[in-house]
């Protein structure tokens, strides 16, 4: 007969580590299975739990044994503040699955940081500022300037020219993670308080346009010091996501570009401010964002009116306007590269080439099965 041991642990621990994960005790039961009564007497400190109970606190809470073995509840950094919005009011909670991937955006910085100290790699200090009361379009003109954005413009291939863009971005001192932000209506968050400054971008089936202008976007609130979890609602009543929507238009859609369009001239000339999709994609294709974007530049200008851009934001920002129309099945060697970036994944394989980190190493920093690992390696370098 199996005898149940009992655990000593800290009880303040097991309410930390639910508490961590936005769960209450209804929740902590349904994952667990442990009644409701039991839990109480555990977070209690009335009861200590079985080996069989902490494997499954441990599960439920993505946290390891020896963390719910703690003697004291550690101290972690809060989540960003919360940005979004819904008819312009403020949400004030978050899903599991969102603390999970700020957990695991954190934990990759670390892991960056580590290889390039390892490797003797200067970590570029993020030197750049601005202040709310800044003109955000005169910040993004002398940013993109200054990285030199306009030769991306060669892409056609928008994949490429995303990459691109976070290379661009990587270049001055910043990480960039695509995570699957699959809860709470995010499109991308950022984080100020780690050695690094960390963007977060929805990866899974966002259409890559979506992902440069949260890119910039996230960007806008790492130059004002001030990060957060975005929707990129338009209707939002924060001053802030208004500056960075700005600013990310201006860097992706420079104003004085935009008015020499040969499109633009032609319907500025005539006065016509509604707008055929197709000459919105034209142009979008032409900047590397979507349509709405564009129309959203124009309407700033002027170009079109309130109630047309007003009426195509409700059509095409439903959830199914603007995915991706590629349907694959999982691909854990793409999902990492496009997860960690390139950045990262060549600098995992550099310090196993030179033997300062062995093959399971290799398979902890990029979070792959060992089996993989080389399917990895010849994507990257393709």
């Amino acid at each position: 007969m199996k005898e149940n041991i009992n655990i000593a642990v800290n009880h303040d621990v097991l309410v930390w580590a639910r508490e961590a994960l936005a769960l209450n005790r209804t929740n902590a039961t349904e994952k667990t299975g442990i009644s409701a009564k039991r839990l109480s007497q555990l977070e209690e400190g009335e009861k200590q739990p079985t080996l069989d109970e902490l494997k499954e606190l441990s599960k439920a809470y993505k946290r390891t044994i020896a963390t719910l073995l703690l003697t004291e509840p550690p101290k972690e950094k809060p989540l960003p503040t919360d940005r979004r919005t819904i008819e312009s009011k403020d949400i004030g909670f978050f899903h599991e699955k969102t603390i999970l991937a700020i957990r695991k955006a954190r934990a990759l910085v670390v892991s960056l940081v580590e290889l390039k100290q390892d490797a003797g790699i200067a970590i570029p200090k993020f030197q750049y500022k601005a202040l709310i009361q800044d003109d955000a379009r005169s910040i993004a003109n002398k940013l993109r300037k200054e990285l030199n954005l306009d030769e991306i413009r060669q892409f056609e291939n928008i994949n490429y020219a995303l990459e691109a863009y976070i290379e661009k971005v990587e270049s001055i001192g910043v990480a960039v993670f695509q995570l699957r932000l699959t809860q709470d209506q995010l499109r991308g968050f950022s984080m100020v308080d780690e050695v690094v400054p960390i963007i977060g971008i929805k990866g899974g089936g966002e259409q890559a346009t979506a992902k440069i202008f949260t890119l910039f976007h996230e960007l806008g609130h790492i130059l004002l010091n001030d990060g957060g979890l975005c929707d990129l609602s338009e209707k939002t009543n924060q001053q802030i996501e208004k500056w960075c929507n700005a600013f990310a238009a201006e860097m992706l859609i420079p104003t004085s570009e935009l008015l020499q369009m040969n499109r633009v001239i032609e319907q500025k000339s005539i006065g016509e401010k509604i707008w055929a999709k197709k000459d919105l994609i034209e142009l979008g294709n032409h900047f590397h964002v979507g349509p709405l974007a564009v129309l959203r530049s124009l309407l700033e200008k002027n170009l079109t009116t309130p109630a047309f851009y007003n009426d195509r934001h409700q059509a095409w920002n439903k959830p199914s306007f603007g995915r991706s129309k590629i349907h694959e099945g999982r691909n854990s060697a793409k999902e990492t590269i496009k997860e960690k970036g390139k950045t990262y994944v060549s600098l995992a394989f550099s310090a196993f080439d030179q033997n300062r980190i062995d093959l399971k190493d290799l398979s902890d920093f990029l979070g792959v099965k060992l089996s993989y690992i080389s399917t990895t390696r010849q994507l990257l370098n393709t």
